[in-house]
């Protein structure tokens, strides 16, 4: 039977799979009970038929029928293969059906097919097959009983109709099962491309702060060993300033550059719950700064989905640095709580505070803080931390957890 790929945000891929052939991956429920109802007509067979003959002759028409199922029904996978199982199945249905008086027990075989054909077939031809196999049904009652087989067609119409409800429904899960399977597939797709967007992200930040910081540092101690080299002849106390100044640049690099390589070496949180990946990273940036930075969580925090832990996790980072950078504090503060609305990061410091070191709402990273909560739908507040220093609260809505990633 047909394959297909089934992406879920496409209508027609939807419309495509209800009109065409589709293949159960492992109908066990059905074939199970198909050999269980071979069984029970075997046994029927033996039991109810007269003579030896007859019996024998039935009893290799069920086995026929479950061998047909078994091997006939996988392998047809086109319409016309398909026609070609059910045309067989039926002969041997009413032969079966020709050997008993009435062999109304044998027609239980036509509803098989029945539900066969409404599982894998588009409505139209499926409604034909069904047609035709309560024909022959009807036929066959009609022919030995009469008008007293009148009364069976009416019981067998309202039984096909059963199972072509049933089989129906079997096909309609079936066909929302793929679907929500492409769903998922395509949410993984999206999930990798914004992974990726986020490490080129992060890879643009960190080359831009490496040639702002580091690269001007680097210049102009290249400058002023160039002035220093000129001036040693002629003014060597003037050059040993200007190498003394180049050594303080030379440090600070060297210090630049240390923070770049501990946010590298920085605990990954893919696979780490936001809270124990915080709290890493906290005790990180008080090892590799000296800053005593104090972690605090509220109770049972909720586990997030990876975009909101990269994107509160890199929120830290960047407060972290502003606060090495900018705050000289005694103490940094990383506060993490969540209810049912929302989730907040408070990052407080005992530092300079925002009028001493001029910082504003555009600068020392914070545009960037403030792209990561809008990119969630959030927002961050700047504020004087009461007591000195400053506060920076970083909240996003609580996300949608109906998906788990």
């Amino acid at each position: 039977m047909s394959r297909y790929s089934f992406p879920g945000h496409s209508q027609y891929n939807n419309d495509l799979m209800n009109n065409e052939m589709i293949q159960f991956r492992n109908p066990r429920l059905l074939n199970l009970a198909v050999y269980l109802i071979v069984m029970i007509m075997v046994v029927i067979s033996f039991i109810s038929l007269p003579d030896a003959t007859t019996k024998t002759t039935a009893i290799a028409l069920c086995v026929a029928f479950g061998l047909l199922h078994a091997f006939g029904f996988r392998l047809a996978d086109t319409p016309g293969r398909l026609a070609v199982y059910f045309v067989a199945q039926a002969i041997i249905i009413l032969a079966l059906m020709r050997l008993s008086s009435p062999g109304d027990v044998f027609n239980l075989f036509f509803y098989i097919l029945a539900l066969e054909a409404v599982m894998i077939l588009p409505a139209r031809p499926a409604t034909a097959w069904v047609a035709g196999f309560f024909l022959l049904d009807s036929l066959n009652a009609l022919w030995s009983q009469g008008t007293r087989g009148i009364i069976g067609v009416l019981f067998y119409a309202a039984a096909f109709m059963l199972t072509a409800i049933f089989g129906h429904a079997l096909r309609q899960a079936e066909i929302a099962r793929r679907k929500n399977e492409g769903l998922l597939e395509e949410l993984k797709t999206t999930q990798r491309q914004l992974q990726n967007m986020a490490v080129n992200e992060e890879r643009t930040r960190m080359a831009r702060e490496m040639h702002d910081s580091l690269g001007h540092r680097l210049t102009v101690s290249i400058v002023q060993l160039e002035g220093a080299q000129r001036l040693i002849p002629t003014d060597a106390e003037r050059a040993a300033r200007m190498i003394a100044t180049m050594r303080d640049e030379m440090k600070e690099a060297l210090t630049e550059l240390r923070r770049t390589v501990s946010a590298l070496r920085a605990p990954i949180v893919d696979d780490l719950p936001l809270d124990i990946a915080l709290s890493t990273l906290s005790q990180s940036f008080q090892q590799n700064t000296g800053i005593p930075t104090h972690f605090s969580v509220s109770p049972a925090f909720p586990g997030l989905p990876e975009t909101h832990r990269l994107a509160l996790y890199r929120a830290a980072q960047e407060a972290l640095t502003n606060i090495q950078r900018h705050a000289m504090p005694r103490n940094a503060w990383m506060q993490l709580s969540a209810d049912d609305q929302r989730i907040t990061l408070v990052m407080e410091d005992d530092g300079k505070g925002i009028a001493e070191h001029g910082e504003n709402r555009t600068g020392s990273g914070l545009l960037g803080l403030s792209e990561r909560a809008a990119q969630l739908g959030g927002e961050i507040q700047l504020a004087e931390r009461p007591g000195g220093g400053v506060q920076l609260i970083f909240t996003v809505p609580m996300p949608n957890q109906g998906i788990s990633l």
